[in-house]
């Protein structure tokens, strides 16, 4: 759903999420977009972000984009579940703000070590 709104806007899009702390590399001429794509079944009102990715992201802004798509329907009766539907937001430039982040889990080690 991402590569097709971004395709329509004329974007190349090309799936870096296997190398990079970002999913979609753009590009359209001289410009670059460095997109994070996050997904849920929820209204979308918040999403779980690495450690790398908000790095990443603060480090690329303003040539940055978050895209949720939320309200995803997901069929889990079938192996893999399957999912449809979906409303995508995009918020580009993406600047993250601190208030807008909460601590969600931390590494704690036993010993002091």
């Amino acid at each position: 759903m991402a590569t097709a709104y971004f395709e329509a806007d004329e974007w190349a899009v090309k799936d870096v999420g296997a190398k990079e702390s970002y999913d979609l590399l753009l590009t359209r001429g001289d410009e670059r977009l460095h997109v994070e794509v996050k997904g849920t079944t929820s209204e979308g009102a918040q999403v779980i972000l690495t450690r790398a990715e908000v790095e990443r992201q603060r480090e690329l802004a303003p040539a940055n984009a978050l895209v949720v798509v939320h309200s995803i329907d997901l069929d889990r009766s079938a192996s893999p579940p399957v999912a449809s539907g979906g409303v995508l937001h995009c918020t580009s430039p993406w600047r993250i703000a601190e208030e807008d982040l909460t601590v969600v889990s931390y590494v704690y080690r036993p010993g002091g070590t």
